[in-house]
């Protein structure tokens, strides 16, 4: 018998020349298996965090939750090697210099130990995970949009049922080499309780409801898709997540409007705009700092509170502080890891606050050169007519403007899948544009 997730896809236009030798590359096609089964260890352990923590350590196991991160090191390594050395990606190379660097000042900012210096290149990893899928689409593969869909509805079974069952990993603290962790957490906000399901945490549980299924949302049937909509949205309405449930919004419109109500062929061009357009919201957190700061929101909606704690405390903090006390910060960086989860192992660790915004966190630890990677990134819109990787980068772009994306794992795993396809530039194409005419004889 067939299985539901795998609804045919007419066939995309056809690829540029870089992209189409990408595509029929023997030793890409023997990387995907191992690849894939990195994507999803790392979607399983974010679907399941609270049950596995609790699991795990209940079998004195607890060791096996780095396997991905270890794992992850080895994709690094790959798309290293093979994308920027082997196949000289412009944007590749660029990457590798930026975390070089990155990675040096951090060292030197925070005092870090080896051990911070490894945990702020594993922040990186998952990202380099998603980048290693350059020029392919992990929805190619059946097992994975089966097991996808799997995880979704799972992640929607267990916010559904959390105000129903006590989950034992609720309340659960873990120590991670010296820093306690909470598990699994319950609380109110706005008079209404936050439910983390299995994940533990909500938001991590609505962003598992949302995003795997817009991974694989053109290979299923339409009929499942209208089905499983009103399940994954009461269920991230009870985990409360605003910004899940703005993004949850957005796709629901595209979805109706693009693949529903659309009565022509199907065309990669509207995602591919309404993706271009998206770009706009990046200086958003900027704009709102300037304007905005020094303003009780609260005073006008309750519900505004937490969009006002970061205007004026979480977002703002980190530029206060480098402009007191390493203002060249704010030109090159603070490093990598600084005012994310590995400063937390730094003796910089009381100076640690949530930046709940991607585009913030990361201009905070590279500085100025991160914008062209953002100018990099947007070129991926014109790289890529996967629909679905299109859809994510729209998603991304509005989710991030108030989450971090450096947790969960897979948040980050797929901002680099997203946008994988800006390396497909290589140095030799960008010399051939720059080469000049030859003069008249």
């Amino acid at each position: 018998m067939a299985t539901t997730i795998d609804t045919r896809v007419l066939a995309a236009p056809s690829a540029p020349t870089g992209m189409r030798r990408w595509i029929r590359d023997a030793n890409v096609d023997r990387v995907m298996l191992p690849l894939s089964l990195l994507f999803c260890l790392y979607a399983t352990r974010d679907a399941f965090t609270g049950s596995l923590r609790y699991f795990l350590a209940n079998f004195h196991l607890a060791g096996l939750w780095f396997l991905p991160d270890i794992l992850s090191f080895v994709a690094m390594f790959y798309f290293t090697w093979t994308v920027t050395v082997h196949r000289q990606s412009a944007w590749g190379i660029l990457l590798t210099i930026m975390v070089f660097v990155s990675t040096i000042l951090g060292w030197l900012f925070m005092s870090s130990s080896a051990f911070a210096l490894l945990s702020a290149l594993k922040l990186l990893t998952p990202m380099y995970v998603g980048f290693a899928f350059v020029g392919r689409s992990i929805a190619e593969i059946r097992w994975v949009r089966n097991y996808l869909f799997i995880l979704v509805v799972a992640s929607v079974i267990g916010l559904l049922l959390s105000p129903v069952f006590d989950y034992p990993w609720v309340g659960m603290t873990v120590e991670t080499f010296g820093q306690t962790k909470d598990v699994g957490r319950v609380w109110w906000t706005g008079g209404a309780m936050r439910y983390g399901g299995f994940a533990g945490d909500s938001t991590m549980a609505a962003y598992m409801c949302l995003f795997p299924l817009v991974v694989i949302h053109r290979h299923v049937p339409k009929w499942l898709m209208l089905l499983i909509a009103g399940p994954v949205g009461w269920a991230i309405v009870l985990s409360t997540s605003k910004t899940a449930l703005g993004c949850a919004i957005v796709f629901a419109a595209y979805y109706l409007v693009v693949e529903i109500f659309n009565p022509r062929p199907f065309s990669a061009t509207p995602i591919r705009r309404l993706a271009q357009w998206s770009f706009a919201l990046v200086p958003v957190p900027f704009v709102l700092m300037i304007l905005l700061g020094g303003i009780n929101l609260e005073s006008i909606s309750p519900t505004l509170f937490s969009l006002q704690d970061r205007i004026n405390n979480t977002w703002l903090f980190p530029f206060t502080y480098l402009a007191s006390n390493f203002p060249i910060g704010l030109v090159t960086g603070c490093g990598l890891g600084c005012f994310t989860y590995p400063m937390e192992y730094t003796y910089l660790a009381y100076l640690w606050v949530p930046v709940d915004s991607f585009y913030v966190a990361t201009y905070v630890m590279l500085g100025a050169p991160f914008l062209l990677l953002v100018v990099g990134m947007f070129t991926a819109t014109l790289k890529s007519d996967d629909p679905e990787k299109l859809a994510l980068m729209l998603l991304f772009n509005v989710y991030s403007v108030t989450v971090q994306c450096y947790g969960p794992s897979t948040a980050t795993m797929l901002i680099g899948y997203a946008f994988s396809n800006m390396f497909l530039s290589q140095v030799r194409t960008w010399r051939k544009r720059r080469r000049p005419e030859p003069l008249p004889n």
